[in-house]
């Protein structure tokens, strides 16, 4: 009997699941191997995870432990580097690093969500891509 080939669809497209919002603070985002500093600016946050300006080399699955100021409390959460922002488009906010929180108390995401609310999300920098 013939083989017949299968028809492949393309993977379906990850969608956030939280949008992130525009919330700008300092911060210590301290990579766990070597207990060094990697930045101390946060771009944008969300009840997931941050963007935080690099100002040391990381790589993608970095653990990192992230303390930052949230309406007068700190907020610590761990995390891994989820992606690395060269900063070589144009409209990129220079080498910073996405982080997605593995390790923090429900009680921080929802506070975080509540400090969040009315806050408008980044402002998109990049043209959408046909069939979007």
């Amino acid at each position: 009997m013939p083989r017949v080939a299968k028809k492949r669809f393309p993977a379906p497209r990850r969608r956030r699941r939280i949008l992130r919002r525009a919330r700008r603070t300092t911060c210590q985002a301290v990579g766990l191997e070597g207990f060094r500093l990697l930045g101390d600016r946060i771009l944008d946050l969300s009840p997931h995870g941050a963007m935080v300006a690099a100002d040391a080399e990381v790589s993608a699955g970095e653990p990192v432990m992230l303390s930052f100021e949230l309406d007068g409390e700190y907020v610590d959460a761990e995390a891994v580097v989820a992606r690395v922002i060269e900063g070589w488009r144009p409209n990129d906010p220079g080498y910073a690093m996405g982080l997605r929180f593995t390790s923090i108390a429900l009680q921080e995401r929802l506070r975080i969500a509540g400090a969040l609310e009315g806050t408008p999300p980044p402002v998109p920098t990049r043209e959408l891509r046909p069939g979007l």
